[in-house]
């Protein structure tokens, strides 16, 4: 491993809790320059104060990422007060239960605004400078659902699946700007996701008896405090990935994460065996 390089300068979205807020907490410990990207800068500003006395090198922008022009300035104010972008972690976003039938369009948008395309306006207004530099690394946040599913919470699901394909994409595209590309697919940690009171998990107006949906949440509510990932340990690792000679093109962090991607990719091995003959079959016969 390199010795810690704690000039680059960090360009995080979603710091008003969670991971993100271990994040910069630890970035500024540790002497980083860091961008927070935040809806509401004001409680971003008392919780580092509280831990933390190297303020001069933290820059708040107060960003909706679902906004072109409002991400671009949060680009332009980072260049203007560091020179220049280092890391980019895309880590913003937020859960929404319910099934198909339950979950309205308006509601359906409004998470594919922030947790798709609010990760596209970030590396739309990010990649030209880590391009021009020729160095940089991008951490886009997914989660182990981006590789598997759950029934009644496929809009979720679905943007993780979105963030996956966009990561995978980006890594051919820059590999010859010398950009690194990772993606980091949590599994359950303590961060406050499903019950807290800035919780990011939401709930459709209308449940369907039908689907059960509400036991689901029960479910949430109950066992998300109880998960085994711990939010600093997962900042621990992210800072440690940008200081890696050599870097993964998707790491799964949380022994729940390891084991369901496990589990899900035997699966799907197995079922391709199991339907190859059936899959070659629609090749056309090169013996006629």
């Amino acid at each position: 491993m390199e010795a810690i390089d704690n000039s680059n300068v960090w360009f995080v979205t979603g710091t008003s809790s969670g991971i993100g807020l271990s994040l910069v907490k630890k970035l500024l410990i540790n002497g980083y320059k860091v961008s927070a990207l935040t809806r509401k800068p004001e409680e971003l500003k008392q919780q580092v104060l509280q831990i933390s006395n190297h303020v001069e090198n933290l820059l708040i922008v107060k960003t909706d990422i679902t906004n072109d022009e409002s991400v671009k300035n949060a680009v332009d104010k980072t260049i203007e007060r560091f020179g220049k972008i280092d890391v980019v972690v895309n880590n913003a976003g937020y859960g929404l239960i319910g099934a198909l039938e339950e979950v309205s369009d308006k509601e359906v948008r409004a998470i594919y605004d922030v947790n798709v395309f609010g990760v596209i306006n970030i590396l739309r207004h990010t990649t030209p400078h880590l391009r021009k530099q020729r160095s940089g690394i991008i951490i886009n946040v997914s989660s182990i659902l981006g590789w598997t599913t759950m029934a009644n919470y496929y809009a979720y699901c679905s943007t993780k699946h979105a963030v996956n394909a966009i990561t995978f994409s980006a890594q051919k595209e820059l590999k010859e700007f010398n950009v690194k590309v990772i993606l980091a697919s949590p599994g359950g940690f303590r961060t406050g996701f499903v019950v807290s009171e800035t919780t990011n998990f939401q709930i459709p107006k209308s449940l369907i008896d039908d689907y059960k949906t509400n036991q689901l949440i029960e479910v949430f509510n109950k066992y998300s405090p109880l998960t085994n990932g711990d939010p600093e340990k997962a900042a621990d690792i992210l800072i440690k990935l940008t200081n890696l000679n050599e870097v993964p093109d998707n790491l799964f962090m949380g022994s729940d994460s390891l084991s369901q991607s496990k589990k899900h990719l035997e699966q799907f091995l197995n079922e391709n065996e199991k339907w190859a003959q059936l899959s070659i079959s629609s090749d056309i016969d090169k013996d006629k």
